[in-house]
């Protein structure tokens, strides 16, 4: 059962990407991206709340603090990598936004270490260094596809592992300080991001209008299937967990990641697969196991 939500997880996630990226041909600005992503974390309240209210349905539930605050952090590094994925994946190569994303693990490797206290291992030192080739080596492969990768880009690329990487850390927060559940906080963390979105959507904007109605129009069937696959992906990812171990969960689910990304970049996107490209996802799988 753990390999088959693994799958389950895969392809919802998969799909995800495929919607994004199709979204992205649409979605040309920091504007945009924010309502588009707004509309979406709205769409996972209903969803989640739905799923929390027959979980919790007389049993009644658990709330504490930690979970407000963590789940609140969570809501807003979400928000953020969704905004920076749906810019970056418009400008760069599909599997440079997939395999520069991992960096996000550092960030949570690094921010363990400073409250925790884990130890940071010469295997795990060892495993950024071949991260960074990684990352390198797909930043070429992207130039060889998109043309030169312009500050911006770059700026976008590492705003998203970051906020990826805090993500899972406010994760791990709330397993270590809050006895609430899961379901509770996928609940706070798409209330919080959705706020979040909603309040900068609504900040003054001289330079970016254009027509929301018009714009949900186009794109609603797009962002219900990717809160629906969010959702299942999520889901599903929990549910492995409780029957293989982290460390077997975490790295077949990024390589299993990295080669559906592949596959579907080649066949939907045209991105071809090169030597770069296979050395570039090679390294990266052989960094996540390191890591962990």
């Amino acid at each position: 059962m753990g390999y088959i939500s693994i799958l389950i997880a895969l392809l919802a996630g998969t799909t995800k990407g495929y919607m994004g990226k199709r979204l992205s041909n649409t979605v040309t600005t920091h504007r945009q991206s924010v309502f588009v992503n707004m509309v979406r974390m709205v769409i996972c309240i209903f969803i989640s709340a739905a799923v929390f209210l027959i979980e919790v349905w007389g049993n009644g539930f658990y709330m504490d603090g930690a979970a407000w605050g963590f789940g609140a952090l969570a809501g807003v590094t979400v928000s953020l990598f969704m905004v920076t994925w749906l810019l970056a994946v418009r400008r760069g190569a599909f599997m440079l936004i997939s395999v520069s994303q991992m960096f996000g693990v550092v960030v949570t490797l690094i921010c363990s270490f400073i409250v925790f206290r884990d130890p940071i291992t010469p295997w795990q030192l060892l495993a950024v260094v071949i991260l960074t080739v990684a990352v390198l080596i797909m930043v070429s492969y992207s130039v060889g596809l998109k043309g030169k990768i312009s500050v911006g880009s770059v700026i976008l690329l590492i705003a998203c592992g970051v906020s990826s990487g805090l993500y899972d850390f406010s994760l791990k927060l709330f397993t270590h300080y809050s006895e609430a559940s899961i379901s509770m906080l996928n609940l706070i963390s798409y209330f919080v991001a959705a706020l979040a979105l909603m309040i900068v959507f609504l900040l003054p904007s001289e330079g970016d209008r254009f027509d929301a109605g018009k714009m949900l129009r186009s794109t609603l069937i797009t962002i219900v299937i990717m809160s629906v696959c969010l959702f299942i992906n999520s889901y599903f990812k929990a549910l492995a967990n409780n029957y293989l171990l982290p460390a077997q969960v975490y790295p077949i689910y990024q390589a299993g990641g990295l080669i559906f990304s592949a596959v579907m970049a080649a066949v939907f996107f045209k991105e071809k697969i090169t030597v770069r490209c296979v050395i570039g996802i090679a390294l990266a799988f052989v960094a996540i196991l390191l890591l962990k």
